[in-house]
Parts: structure tokens; sequence; C-alpha cells
């Protein structure tokens, strides 16, 4: 059986983090017809179940860089993988020393929740629309109030941490390369003065995620399509990865072919011509198009 899955921000999404109405046609009309597609992203659960409310997918969804298996069709979590005992330690420890506090994201009672400390900056206290994630049983609605010393023995699966300058997030990353962890610093693509380090097990990638994925599957065929370095273990597990024209070098250079970019939808318009040419049994013309 193949699969289809491909990465969000960068990737899927426009330069406004939108489906853009094109891709979003396509989609729509791709998985009426039974493509076999699905999304494998950074994102928490929080912000992309609202922003793919409008697609009907029914696979199973990478989220937190693979520290979590989202179910659409049970609205459950099948799959996870938290920080272990010793790294959420080290985690508490350094919001301590740094005077950090940000979104720590735990399992409780089968659904997600997100703890903010009062102490976190204004940013984090606002960062969700709680109205719009009132329909999603998978998620507690509203804050949590703890910190990282405070949520043992829960399963902590994923730390974010914002901050308008990097000083400070420089600091704390230091305090936890190779503690057990898998660090993400950077720059936000949507809004330039701000900058994010967000914290997930070292066993946790995209790749794995999508290995147990394929076994759960069944699924013997796996193409995926992504713009950034945390793409790069999603396709070392996946049979062809795709880069888009706007990916970073790293991953283009690792990729069995270049798709137009995310501005020019070049995800959804693969698949649909991709999708004609499996009914058809004729992927000649389309690999000569893409392939490198």
């Amino acid at each position: 059986m193949e699969l289809f899955i491909s990465d969000l921000d960068g990737t899927l999404l426009d330069s406004q983090a939108q489906l853009s109405p094109v891709s979003l046609k396509i989609l729509r009309m791709l998985l009426s017809d039974g493509l076999p597609f699905t999304v494998a992203s950074a994102r928490t659960p929080f912000s992309a179940l609202p922003l793919l409310a409008s697609l009907p997918l029914r696979l199973p969804w990478i989220l937190m860089n693979g520290a979590l298996l989202y179910d659409p069709v049970r609205q459950s979590f099948p799959d996870f993988v938290p920080l272990s005992p010793q790294a959420q330690k080290i985690l508490a420890q350094a919001e301590e020393r740094c005077g950090i506090s940000g979104l720590l994201f735990t399992l409780e009672e089968g659904r997600l929740r997100c703890h903010c400390s009062p102490a976190a900056p204004p940013a984090a206290q606002h960062y969700f629309d709680w109205t719009a994630l009132a329909p999603y049983p998978a998620l507690w609605n509203g804050f949590g109030r703890r910190q990282a010393a405070e949520l043992a023995p829960l399963p902590l699966l994923y730390g974010m941490y914002l901050d308008d300058r990097p000083q400070r997030l420089e600091q704390m990353a230091s305090l936890l390369d190779g503690r057990g962890l898998t660090l993400d610093f950077y720059r936000d693509r949507y809004t330039e003065e701000r900058w994010y380090l967000e914290v997930y097990s070292a066993q946790a990638s995209k790749g794995l995620a999508l290995t147990r994925l394929r076994h759960m599957g069944a699924f013997t065929h796996i193409v995926a399509f992504g713009d950034g370095q945390n793409d790069l273990a999603l396709f070392d597990a996946c049979d062809e990865g795709y880069a888009v024209a706007n990916a970073c070098p790293a991953l283009k250079a690792h990729a069995d072919g270049i798709i137009p970019s995310n501005e020019a939808d070049g995800v959804a318009v693969y698949l649909s011509k991709r999708w004609n040419c499996e009914t058809d049994f004729d992927r000649q013309s389309l690999h000569s198009e893409y392939r490198r």
C-alpha cells in the first residue's frame, strides 16, 4: 500500500501559514478519490487541528517532530515518545537556571494538555485561541499552570520556549545540548522578531515516527515532501523524497527530486499529476519532469 506524507510549514502551507485555495481544492478532490495522504510536522495538535479541519484526513498524523501520532478518526494518540525522567529533570534545571518558562505539553487521561506557567512571557500566555480549540475532545481546553519541575511523573512530550531576543534561549540550548534531547533553535518564519527553542526526546524524529507508521498501516511504498533540516530524517525513512523549490540546500541535496515551491502549490500539483499517473499506470513522464 502506498502512502504520501507532507511537511506543513514551508512545504504544504503558504507564506501566511495557510493552505492556499488551490492546494485545498486539489487535496480535497484527491482525498475524496482515495489518495492515501497525511502530514508530518513540528506543529502541536493545538495548532494543527484547526489548521487542517477542512481536509478529510483519515490516516494518522505525525506531530511534534515525531514525538506524537494523532489519529483523526478516533481523535486519539496511538503512539508517543516522552522525555526520559532524567531528561525531564535536566529540562527543569535549565528552566530554573535561565529563568525561562514556556509551553510544555503532557498527556493526561488520554488527552494532550499544554502547561504555561504564569511566569511565561505574554506571547506564550496568548499563544492559543482557546475558543477555536473547544471542538477537539483530544485536547484539554485552557492552560495547565505547572513548570517542568512540577510535571513528574506525567509523560512530558515537548517543550516550546519563545522570546523576542535569542540570548536567553541560546543559553538554555547550551545547557541542554547533548543531554538526551533534540533541540530546534530558530527564528520564526512568520514573525521575525520572535525566536523559538523547541525541545523533545532524542528518541523522537519524523523518520522514526514514519517507520512506526509504516508498520502500523502496512505501507510498502512511502513518498514524502519537505523543506527543512528536520525533514532529512523523514526522507531517510521514506522510499521517495521530494523537496520544494524553497527548501534548504541540505534537503535538496538529499532529495530524489525538486518540485515547485510552497507558494506555487508544489505538493498539491505534484500529487494531482502523480495520482492521475498512478491511475493511468504511467509514471515515466512525471518522473522525468521532477527527478534530479
